[in-house]
Order: C-alpha cells, then sequence, then structure tokens
C-alpha cells in the first residue's frame, strides 16, 4: 500500500488527524525512509511510533514532491524555474562522481555548496543533459521483513565484519567496525589473511581511539564465536564488559549497515582503484575510510556524514546548513 497515494482513504475510518501534535523534521524524515528505504508497512510504523496514518502520508508525499526541504516548510515548488548555476553544478558533480545518485546529489549540493534542490530536480536536470540512469527496478515489498531497528546515541553498539576482495591476484581482507547509530567507521585495517588476532587487533584500536561500545553485534563467523567455550573474541568482548550480540538470519538485527558499506567501498573505490603494492593499498584505504566519515552525505542518515552524528553536531550543522540555503529558496521545477 502506498501511503502517498491511499492512505487518505484509510485514515478517513473514524481516525482524527493528529492537528495538535507537531513533529520536527528530523522526526518527519525518519518515519518516511521507514516507508520509503525500510519498506515497513504504514500500519507498523503507526503502531510502532504513534503517528496517524494520514500524517504518515502527508509527509511521504512532501518528501517525494520537495525532499527533505519539504517537511520543513510549506513551500510546493511550483512556478519557479532551476538557476542556471545550480543546473551547472547538478551536471558538474554527476560527471565529476558518475556513480553518485540524484540523492547523494541533492543531498551534496546542500551540505556543500548551501544549493537547495529536490531528488526529482536532479533528476529532471541529468535527464535535460542526457546524464540520467535507467532507475532501478522496484524491489517487491514483503510485509513479514524484519522491523528496523537502530541504536539512539553514538557508541551503543558496533556491528563488525570481513569483507573478502581480489587485489593483485590473492585474496585480500578488509575487517571492519560500524557504529550503529551514525555509520562512523570506528576501525578499517588491511589484511592478507582473517585470523581472530586480525580482528581483534583492529578492535583494539579502534576502542583505544574511541572507547569501547556497550555491545558489539557479530556474525557467527569463527574468528568471532565458537560452539563450545569462549573464542578469544569473546573473551576480549568480556574483558571490556561488552555485551556481545550473534546476528540470526531473518531477524531484525541482522548486519545491515556494515553490509551496506562494504557496497560502498567496494563500488566507490575499490572495484575502480589501481594499488601499486599491497602497502599503497592499506594507506590509500585509510584515506579513503577519513573520506567517508567526513565528507561523504550519508542517505540512511538524512545526508549528514557520519561524523556529524557520531560526535553528535548534526543539530548544529542541519542549522547552518538551513541557513546558507535561505539565501537561495527552494526549487523543484
Amino acid at each position: 500500500m502506498d501511503p502517498g497515494n491511499s492512505i487518505q482513504k484509510n485514515g478517513s475510518k473514524g481516525k482524527i488527524p493528529e492537528r495538535n501534535r507537531r513533529y520536527g523534521p528530523d522526526f518527519k524524515l525518519q518515519i518516511v525512509k521507514k516507508y520509503l528505504e525500510e519498506s515497513i508497512p504504514v500500519s507498523v510504523i503507526h503502531e510502532e511510533c504513534g503517528v496517524c496514518e494520514e500524517s504518515i502520508g502527508r509527509w511521504v508525499r512532501a518528501y517525494r514532491r520537495d525532499g527533505e526541504a519539504g517537511l520543513t516548510s510549506s513551500y510546493s515548488g511550483k512556478g519557479r524555474s532551476l538557476p542556471a548555476p545550480v543546473k551547472q553544478k547538478i551536471i558538474e558533480l554527476k560527471k565529476t562522481n558518475p556513480l553518485f545518485g540524484i540523492k547523494r546529489i541533492s543531498q551534496l549540493l546542500k551540505r556543500a555548496f548551501f544549493l537547495s534542490a529536490s531528488p526529482e530536480t536532479v533528476r529532471k536536470t541529468l535527464h535535460s543533459a542526457s546524464l540520467a540512469t535507467a532507475p532501478p527496478k522496484k524491489r517487491q515489498k514483503n510485509i513479514t521483513r524484519p522491523r528496523f531497528f537502530e541504536r539512539s546515541t553514538p557508541n551503543q553498539l558496533w556491528q563488525t565484519d570481513i569483507f573478502t576482495f581480489r587485489l593483485g591476484g590473492h585474496y585480500a581482507y578488509l575487517i571492519g567496525y560500524i557504529d550503529d547509530y551514525s555509520r562512523y567507521m570506528t576501525g578499517l585495517e588491511l589484511f592478507r589473511s582473517q585470523t581472530a588476532q586480525n580482528v581483534i587487533e583492529v578492535y583494539r584500536r579502534a576502542a583505544a581511539e574511541y572507547n569501547p561500545p556497550k555491545e558489539m553485534l557479530t556474525d557467527n563467523g569463527r574468528q568471532y564465536t565458537r560452539w563450545h567455550g569462549n573464542s578469544r573474541f569473546e573473551a576480549e568482548m568480556k574483558k571490556d564488559r561488552i555485551h556481545h550480540i550473534k546476528s540470526q538470519p531473518h531477524h531484525p538485527m541482522t548486519l545491515g549497515k556494515i553490509e551496506r558499506f562494504w557496497k560502498t567501498i567496494y563500488f566507490e573505490f575499490l572495484s575502480r582503484a589501481q594499488f601499486a603494492s599491497f602497502e599503497d593499498a592499506v594507506e590509500r584505504i585509510r584515506q579513503w575510510v577519513k573520506y567517508y566519515n567526513h565528507k561523504r552525505p550519508h542517505q540512511g542518515i538524512g545526508g549528514l556524514c557520519p561524523a556529524d552524528r557520531y560526535f553528535e553536531i548534526q543539530s548544529e550543522l542541519r542549522k547552518i546548513i538551513e541557513q546558507g540555503i535561505q539565501v537561495l529558496p527552494p526549487v523543484n521545477d
């Protein structure tokens, strides 16, 4: 069921619109993304968050029409053409970064250049310039999929996993740790082998720099756990008083966030880079992670960079961005 088209019918069955309640734009964005990106049914969102279905439908329609700007103002975006400098910047960003999608470009315009253009505006601009790629096929929604989950503060939960790829004709292994709340990579190292010692080594470096998390989510790989007794990794978690959670298939607490990071680093960097040596790969991967943490807008956290959320500066940053954008009103031709 698409709330953008049919929620008003359902909302009319004896339900009173929440006219006396006021929700902030950040909260609205979370609700919209639960529906659009997590495919969580409207009825489930209503039960979990207490927001009526009519409001959800209205926010979804506003977001589709005007992007995040539609959740902060009543601006309709009609009757205003897109300024030429904004069009030029959209085209420039796409040519410089061919893998960037319309949402990424829209977010980057807002964060880096204080220019406001909704994803739909970006799509139309790229289409006019023959730079638009065919949209991906919509996945069939599964109403029985796991419920969305996310920790509410930094260092509550880290996820860790191992990524295998080919480097110079041999297998190489990335061992990473990601903060669940912010998507900030607290630790990432490249190795020639995937041993428990290497997993622990990356953890110790990350914990020394950022302090240990309260919980750690892993799969059931041999580097993390064993069927009988405690593994070396589990002993390390116990020493630092970290609650070790092991993911299970079709369970809400999956390793989805770090698995998404593996796709990002592979398609945006590893698959396109040429390394002079293993040592060169180690150094350049470290530099790319700094870019990911501090400069790359993340769609899963509303266009913020992971460092914005991890270091809790997102509210101040949003104010700066919004003040900068006020110079140029939102546009959506």
